[in-house]
């Protein structure tokens, strides 16, 4: 049985003499750290644990996954909105993130299937345009005598370009609008209208209608509207006398 306070008290003030029945009941007044305090010797506390939830309560409310579902996002995002969605992507500074065709939904990235199929139609254009490079080495490697005279014109016309070019301004008027004729024998009839200008390209001979000019092998004869006009255009590359005639039939 505890002795109140106040009596124990009372048993060690100044000049007492604590008899030992007295230090029995002080010291059963009080608990040993050894001693066990039962549930229902605690003030309140079978109250306390009516207001608490049963571990199985809590652990359903833990593995249920609409517990709070107004405030907490569910694992799979199902209850999300969609400005919640974008919230999140703004949040996790994914907003500019990649997407795909799905449904009606259009994508901005092209699918794996997509760019397979977009390459795939690369590659095949690009065989096709080796096939045609090959063909086209495989011409100018042949000792074909025509290619090579092609390639001696070629050359020559980037090497008289500005000689070709001066007729226009020496030869001819420069306020003439000219335009190409054809390609003249001498004996062909050279139709002009009186002020028109033309030019047109020439075989070797005199050419009567065109106030008898001469080409000595192959040239341009031109027409400014009032006086023909002759520039000499030696090609190498073919005949007896070094230059291709253009308006000789085969």
């Amino acid at each position: 049985m505890k002795v109140p306070l106040k009596t124990i008290f009372s048993w060690f003030e100044k000049g007492d003499m604590p008899t030992e029945h007295q230090f029995q009941q002080t010291f059963s007044s009080f608990r040993h750290l050894d001693e066990n305090i039962k549930m229902d010797e605690v003030t309140g506390l079978n109250e306390t644990f009516q207001k608490t939830v049963s571990s199985t309560t809590f652990t359903n409310h833990l593995q249920d996954e609409n517990a709070h579902y107004v405030v907490l996002a569910k694992l799979n995002a199902s209850n999300l909105t969609a400005k919640n969605v974008e919230e999140w992507k703004e949040k996790l500074k994914i907003k500019l993130a990649a997407t795909i065709d799905d449904g009606e939904e259009t994508g901005n990235v092209y699918t794996k299937e997509q760019t397979e199929e977009i390459v795939n139609i690369l590659q095949a254009k690009d065989n096709e345009m080796l096939e045609l490079i090959a063909e086209i080495n495989e011409i100018l490697d042949s000792n074909d005598d025509n290619l090579d005279e092609l390639q001696e014109i070629v050359d020559y016309i980037k090497e008289n370009r500005k000689q070709i070019e001066l007729l226009k301004e020496s030869e001819v008027s420069p306020e003439a609008n000219f335009a190409f004729g054809g390609i003249l024998r001498p004996t062909d009839n050279i139709i002009v209208k009186p002020g028109s200008a033309k030019w047109f390209w020439a075989g070797s001979g005199v050419y009567e209608n065109a106030s008898g000019v001469t080409i000595e092998n192959f040239g341009i004869i031109s027409f400014d509207g009032f006086v023909w006009s002759v520039l000499e255009v030696n090609m190498p590359g073919g005949g007896a006398d070094g230059f291709i005639d253009l308006t000789q039939e085969d």
